[in-house]
């Protein structure tokens, strides 16, 4: 019978080295508390955003060098917690680096509130007076577009401190799906094979043998039919916590929000929508409808 290999089960060669990232668990710690300490250092530049061109260059620059390195240290707990969703050290870890990331954001913010506080024009005259600045151009161009959405400093501030509890819904449906939920094995004797999220996506979904690829679904759909219930209350928070934040920033709707960062209005994105619906989804279905046909044909008796 097939098994899920455990890490330490997998050929080398076929892991990731975190080594490349740090060395030792030591070294990603330091890194992380060195990151916060470089963030709460940051705050010299509270009030002084206005002062000219090479005051910003000088925080952008900073802020660039420390979310390089504390998404660094982000990375490797992610990819530890990879390696084993289970293990309570993992998940401590991660937990550990997402925290100091909220904290990060919360105390960073005010570069934000500041800049879209300065008098119509300034920015772009920053940018033109500071050739430095070039590099940061379109960014500050994104931020002015969400100026008549965004909230007061403090609210902002609060809201990213919140940043790993707002991030719930979609963890709880990792976690759900990738270390607590377990699958009937399927096939028989020597045969028998294990069933897990990522063996079904990526081994018996797509599967030509139509005996072992029915069985994986059946299992699959079983063990997803038991946890429907908390896959549903998670989404329906994640629907919830979206509609909030969009009436409280005045957006028309959630997906005019999240349409924004992407830079995709909503018009163009009815559109496409609309063409698929129009365009594409009867030629599918008659797909759907022939290989149904086919299928059906396959187990009619000779």
């Amino acid at each position: 019978m097939e098994k899920i290999l455990t890490r330490d089960e997998v050929q080398t060669e076929a892991t990731w080295n975190l080594n490349d990232l740090f060395a030792s668990e030591e070294a990603f710690e330091a890194s992380l508390k060195d990151a916060e300490a470089k963030a709460n250092q940051m705050t010299r530049f509270k009030g002084r955003l206005g002062e000219g061109p090479g005051v910003l260059l000088d925080c952008l620059n900073e802020r660039e060098a420390l979310m390089e390195q504390a998404l660094k240290a982000s990375a490797y707990a992610r990819l530890r917690q990879s390696q084993d969703g289970t293990n309570p050290a993992n998940l401590a870890r991660s937990a550990k680096a997402g925290d100091v990331m909220s904290r990060i954001s919360s105390s960073l913010i005010f570069i934000d509130s500041e800049l879209l506080e300065l008098e119509e024009g300034k920015l772009e005259a920053y940018v033109a007076e500071e050739p430095g600045l070039a590099p940061f151009e379109r960014s500050l161009k994104l931020l002015l577009a969400t100026k008549p959405h965004r909230l007061g400093s403090e609210t902002e501030s609060v809201l990213a401190s919140l940043g790993e509890v707002l991030g719930a819904p979609h963890r709880i449906y990792l976690r759900s799906k990738l270390s607590d939920m377990t699958f009937d094995d399927i096939g028989e004797g020597e045969n028998k094979k294990p069933v897990s999220f990522r063996l079904y996506e990526t081994n018996y979904e797509m599967s030509a043998d139509t005996k072992l690829r029915r069985e994986a679904y059946a299992s699959f759909t079983k063990s997803l039919h038991g946890s429907r219930h908390t896959f549903a209350e998670a989404y329906a928070t994640e629907v919830k916590k979206q509609v909030v934040l969009s009436r409280l920033r005045g957006y028309d709707s959630v997906t005019e929000m999240l349409l924004q960062p992407q830079q995709v209005s909503t018009h163009i994105y009815n559109r496409i929508h609309d063409t698929l619906l129009t365009e594409l989804a009867p030629h599918m279905r008659r797909l759907a409808a022939l290989k149904g046909a086919q299928s059906r044909r396959k187990q009619e008796p000779a």
